[in-house]
C-alpha cells in the first residue's frame, strides 16, 4: 500500500522549515516530548515520519512478538504520522470504541472473540471506503496498520493476542490527542 497521499488537514508542511534529526525522534525509544514540540512548531510533516510509519506497517502482522516496549514505539509512530495526515480524533475514537465491546468481552472470560474480530475488519474497510476527499488518506494509512493486526487476529483470536492489540490501539489514540489530532 502506498502512504504518499495527501498533505497535513492545515494545510501541509511542505516547504518549510522541517525537524533536522527525525530518526532520533523515532527511535527504539521515542521522544515524544520532542515529537510533539516539532508538531507545535510545524517543523514535522507526513514524509519524515513516512518511513517510520511504513516500518510499522511492515511489521504489523506480527505485532503480537512485540514487546510492551516496541508496541509503545510503534503506536507512537503510527500517532504522529497520523497527525500529520490531519486525521481526527474522532475518527480514531469510533475504531477503539468498535474494539471496546470485544475487550470486554476478554474481560468477562470471554474468548470467543472471532466474530467481533470480523466484525471490526469490516466495519474499517467501510469506514475508509465511505470517506471522502482528504479525509480518506489517513484512514488508509490507519486501515493498512490495523488490518494486518486483525487478519492476525481473526486466526489466533486469543485473549492474549487480542490484549496486545488493544493496548496498542489505546496508545495510538492516547498519543494522536497528545500530538494535537484535531476535533
Amino acid at each position: 500500500m502506498n502512504y504518499r497521499h495527501g498533505g497535513h488537514a492545515r494545510g501541509g508542511y511542505q516547504g518549510r522549515n522541517v525537524f533536522e534529526d527525525v530518526p532520533r525522534l523515532f527511535g527504539e525509544f521515542p521522544n515524544v516530548s520532542e515529537i510533539k514540540s516539532a508538531f507545535e512548531k510545524r517543523k514535522l510533516d507526513r514524509k519524515s515520519i513516512e518511513p517510520y510509519f511504513t516500518r510499522v506497517v511492515n511489521e504489523a502482522g506480527e505485532f503480537y512478538k512485540w514487546t510492551p516496549e516496541k508496541r509503545l514505539a510503534n503506536a507512537i509512530t503510527v500517532a504522529a504520522y497520523l497527525v500529520a495526515q490531519g486525521l481526527k480524533t474522532n475518527q480514531v475514537r469510533k475504531t477503539l470504541e468498535m474494539v471496546r465491546m470485544t475487550e470486554l468481552k476478554v474481560k468477562r472470560g470471554d474468548e470467543d472473540i472471532k466474530n467481533d474480530i470480523v466484525k471490526v475488519r469490516y466495519l474499517l474497510a467501510y469506514t475508509v471506503g465511505k470517506a471522502t476527499g482528504q479525509s480518506k488518506y489517513p484512514l488508509e494509512s490507519f486501515h493498512g496498520v490495523l488490518d494486518p493486526m486483525l487478519e492476525v487476529l481473526m486466526k489466533e483470536p486469543t485473549g492474549e493476542n487480542f490484549g496486545k492489540f488493544y493496548d496498542f490501539l489505546q496508545a495510538v489514540v492516547a498519543y494522536h490527542k497528545f500530538f494535537g489530532g484535531r476535533e
